[in-house]
């Protein structure tokens, strides 16, 4: 009979909060809006394809030759069906350096002096990559482009001279199995092209989740007692566990419709891919509340006020949120960063969520994980409600 009591006062409180969200467009538009801008920042931030398109390169050829001539078609050529990069001619290195400092361009092929004649003498010739590496990433990605665009050129040139020396011997003679003796096949996890959003999307809910638990216990519970609602309550024939349990499941209302909207607009403008159950996936989702509700209820016993409430959570979250694997692979990072990371639940719920909805993951394949949120919400929640009692009496 108590907990169906606990139950039913646990209804109304979530009710209340709920009509509250709804009466209050500002936060309603906010509970909306606030996902939505987390899918456009990172849908565009961080593009589905692995380099991006239209990158200003410049060729500057020095050489001014037959062989520097026919290298430039080739680049060319190579380059229009990927679109990689959009290039530019000068005529000197320093005109060249000079759009690249500007920021106009991101590098520059380089062909110097000598180079026809070093490819009609057997000899090397070499192709300079000017890039800008005051942006690594850039840098890296033209370093990347460059590479691999010298590689095809380098095979098809090698092709063109394997198939001479079969025209010179009268031989039949498969110039690519020559110059490529190895051929790859890759077989991916995922049918289907793939994205970084893939990677993303699952992270990103259970993120959103994380944020909302956390953020909106400090505000449902102080805000209420700055405004002085909180001492009714209190004195209301209603249980601690009862208020805790109803404005927890309030926020899993939010948090749960923001998932919803993210998982929707990720599908259709994002081509993120479910592979696996969706009821798993949103049991992980409770099981990451649960781990998540502890460390806010906390940070609530702990501060005086609503601000300093946020500001406990925020300093507990924010770490969490780059630590726990949902921007970047775990892989990735330091040794002692990826030594943090074990410390913190996100970690777990994150991970797990990606085995399900990525790679068709059964509840075997995610026990680990399962059994750490778990004992992670049941030991937060076990400091929690004896710090809320205690200072609820004082």
């Amino acid at each position: 009979m108590d907990m169906m009591k606990i139950l039913k006062d646990s209804y109304h409180i979530m009710s209340k909060d709920l009509l509250g969200l709804i009466r209050n467009r500002m936060s309603l538009a906010a509970l909306i809006v606030m996902p939505i801008a987390f899918l456009v920042m990172f849908g565009f931030i961080f593009p589905g394809a692995t380099t991006q398109q239209h990158m200003p390169v410049g060729i500057v050829d020095l050489d001014q030759g037959q062989g520097s001539s026919a290298f430039v078609t080739q680049l060319e050529t190579l380059n229009k069906n990927s679109k990689t990069m959009n290039f530019e001619n000068f005529s000197r290195v320093e005109a060249a350096q000079t759009q690249i400092n500007k920021g106009k361009l991101y590098g520059s092929f380089i062909i110097p002096p000598g180079f026809s004649y070093n490819l009609t003498h057997g000899e090397s010739a070499n192709v300079i990559v000017y890039v800008d590496n005051s942006n690594p990433q850039i840098a890296t990605q033209i370093e990347t482009v460059a590479s691999n665009t010298i590689t095809g050129l380098n095979g098809m040139q090698a092709e063109n001279n394997v198939a001479q020396m079969g025209i010179a011997t009268n031989k039949t003679i498969n110039a690519q199995a020559v110059v490529f003796p190895y051929t790859p096949t890759v077989k991916t996890t995922i049918p289907g092209q793939t994205n970084y959003f893939n990677f993303l999307a699952p992270g990103l809910m259970i993120m959103i989740v994380m944020m909302t638990v956390m953020t909106g216990i400090p505000e449902a519970i102080s805000k209420e007692k700055e405004m002085g609602t909180f001492d009714g309550m209190l004195s209301a024939p209603i249980s601690q566990v009862s208020i805790i349990l109803g404005k927890t499941t309030a926020l899993c209302v939010r948090g749960f419709t923001q998932c919803i909207l993210i998982l929707v607009l990720a599908i259709i403008f994002f081509g993120v891919t479910i592979q696996g159950s969706i009821m798993l996936a949103f049991f992980m989702l409770v099981l990451g509340i649960f781990s998540f509700v502890g460390i806010g209820i906390v940070a609530v016993s702990m501060s005086g006020d609503q601000a300093s409430g946020t500001m406990i959570v925020n300093l507990l979250m924010f770490p969490m949120m780059f630590l726990g694997g949902i921007f970047y692979p775990i892989q990735q990072m330091p040794w002692f960063m990826q030594d943090i990371s074990k410390f913190i639940p996100l970690t777990y719920a994150a991970d797990a969520m990606r085995k399900i909805m990525l790679l068709n993951a059964n509840i075997g394949d995610v026990m680990f994980q399962i059994l750490i949120l778990v004992a992670f919400g049941i030991i937060t929640m076990a400091i929690a409600i004896p710090l809320f009692r205690k200072s609820m009496t004082t």
